[in-house]
């Protein structure tokens, strides 16, 4: 079974993608960044992170327990902001700053 979650995040095209045979792929701009062939996740783990230039460092966080879904978060300056979920809608605020 294969999954893809994409959202923009200040002017960067985000792909995250996951799959039984190849494990998760953080794509930034079309480039991999990073990787994880880990299969359980049970969340609070970040598992894929990657640096954006004058943006910060993104994290992802996966949940599996019967499908896979992902939390991602973006850490800059210190702070840790909550930017795109597959299950959790984003407060108002929050979505401005992923266009």
């Amino acid at each position: 079974m294969r999954k893809e979650w994409n959202f923009n995040l200040s002017g960067h095209t985000v792909r995250i993608t996951n799959s039984w045979f190849f494990g998760m792929k953080l794509y930034i701009d079309g480039d991999v960044r990073d990787e994880d062939r880990g299969f359980l996740a049970l969340g609070n783990e970040v598992r894929l992170s990657a640096r954006i230039p004058e943006v910060g460092v993104l994290e992802v966080e996966p949940r599996a327990f019967i499908t896979v879904e992902i939390d991602v978060y973006l850490k800059e300056d210190g702070n840790r902001n909550f930017v795109f979920s597959s299950t959790k809608r984003l407060p108002l605020s929050q979505q401005r700053q992923t266009r």
